[in-house]
């Protein structure tokens, strides 16, 4: 009995396989031969359009007027918020909850129309962030349930109209910033 060899390259990409002939191991056993053929992929990474959005608003301080004024749509708008009043319970002697999220911060808002046209005031128009949480409304947390006296609901101001009224946010931070933000586009901002 005679002993045939295998020989046989191996690599670590198989991308053929070959016959080769003559190469027996027994009557009805072909050796295989592997070749080699490696491809090489190069990719670049090429960089995608970029879009640059410039949001530019004013920033005040709480307690200061920001104007706001759209020459297109004749609007506009005198906002003053004040100092936020600080509370750790509920916010009434008879009925709310206390903070879900250790404090209630309340608004003082004064809304005055200068412009030619009514506008829309939402209270949803208004939001806070502060640290650890961004975008907090009065839906959130226990502020539909303070107990507040009083809070900013949708209104139309007509041309020369004014309100005041509140608004309370439920908040585990009492410093921050406090944003008039109609259709989701920050307009004015005040630091607290």
């Amino acid at each position: 009995m005679t002993r045939v060899r295998l020989l046989c390259r191996t690599t670590a990409a198989l991308a053929t396989a070959t016959v080769v002939p003559g190469c027996q191991l027994g009557s009805h056993t072909t050796a295989v031969e592997r070749s080699t053929t490696t491809t090489t992929v190069v990719r670049h990474p090429t960089p995608g359009p970029t879009k640059t959005i410039v949001r530019n608003y004013q920033t005040l301080q709480a307690g200061q007027t920001g104007e706001l004024f759209s020459r297109s749509q004749h609007a506009g708008l005198d906002i003053n918020v004040g100092q936020p009043a600080v509370s750790h319970d509920r916010l009434s002697t008879t009925h709310g909850y206390p903070p879900q999220h250790g404090s209630f911060v309340t608004f003082k808002l004064t809304i005055r129309n200068i412009g030619k046209v009514p506008v829309l005031i939402s209270r949803l128009d208004f939001y806070v962030d502060t640290q650890g949480a961004s975008h907090t409304t009065t839906d959130d947390g226990n502020s539909p349930v303070s107990g507040s006296e009083s809070q900013l609901d949708s209104t139309q101001l007509s041309r020369g109209e004014h309100l005041t009224n509140y608004l309370t946010f439920d908040v585990a931070h009492t410093s921050g910033t406090f944003f008039y933000a109609p259709h989701h586009d920050k307009s004015l901002a005040w630091r607290f």
